[in-house]
């Protein structure tokens, strides 16, 4: 256990942590008010602990063994994302700016968008220094473009899946359907969340316009990203020393050479 707060102490500055906690007691009060709100909705509290929970991602992966690529990820990685789980999971639903705020939504997941190409960026780089060797740099991109947009689509799944579950549960139940879609027009009617990115035209139309304005920001947001790491590359992912690709292989040239002589 030492070990392991050890390596936390190591990996992250004290200010980081201190704004990792900054976000996560405002989601501890979300969370204890949904568990005592009445009536009680499940889907309420579920949703806040999923969050707060994915707050502490990078110490968790602190706990994997040192094989794990998670492990190697940088401790910065978190300062955006508790800021991202914030916005979405506090002021989106526990404040309801989904609903009474037009841009946050969009902004969320045109931010989401780049943010998970970078992160794909830093997991390539992650894989790099733990097998200690290199890919080429558009390779590298490609697959951070990749990887943002298998994230947007999972979200996308889950939230599908999650309002599937939870309207499932409330026809038997009587209790409130899920809403992690954002797909009821009628609560969104009057409401600045009525407009979407694209004109529904009808009102029937407005929930799969709703969510497909959602992957289109995305994809901007991944476009974005990657324009920028072309751009401005950031050389993180070279290793030196010992553990660089070129020491590796000459290693193990002399050691295929040693083979071959005996």
């Amino acid at each position: 256990m030492k070990e392991y707060f050890d390596r936390i102490k190591n990996g992250a500055k004290l200010w980081e942590i201190c704004l990792w906690w900054a976000f996560r007691l405002p989601m501890i009060y979300a969370l204890i008010v949904g568990l005592t709100a009445k009536p009680f909705v499940l889907s309420d509290p579920l949703q806040v602990f999923g969050n707060l929970l994915a707050m502490f991602a990078w110490e968790i992966f602190m706990m994997f063994p040192e094989k794990s690529v998670l492990r190697h990820l940088p401790s910065y990685i978190q300062n955006v994302s508790v800021v991202m789980i914030f916005g979405a999971s506090f002021c989106g639903k526990f404040l309801n700016l989904y609903y009474d705020s037009r841009w946050l939504d969009s902004g969320l997941h045109l931010v989401s968008g780049a943010l998970c190409t970078f992160l794909g960026y830093e997991l390539f780089a992650a894989l790099q220094k733990r097998d200690k060797c290199k890919v080429s740099l558009p390779i590298v991109i490609l697959g951070a473009v990749g990887f943002s947009f298998f994230v947007s689509t999972c979200w996308e799944l889950f939230e599908f899946a999650a309002d599937q579950v939870m309207c499932k549960s409330a026809a038997v139940t009587g209790g409130a359907p899920g809403d992690a879609q954002h797909w009821c027009y009628e609560l969104a009617k009057g409401t600045p969340k009525e407009a979407t990115l694209f004109d529904p035209v009808f009102k029937d139309r407005w929930p799969i316009m709703d969510t497909m304005g959602d992957i289109v920001l995305n994809s901007i947001g991944a476009a974005a990203a990657w324009i920028i790491l072309k751009i401005f590359p950031y050389h993180h992912m070279e290793l030196k020393g010992k553990n660089s690709p070129v020491s590796v292989t000459t290693e193990e040239t002399e050691k295929e050479k040693e083979k071959v002589t005996k």
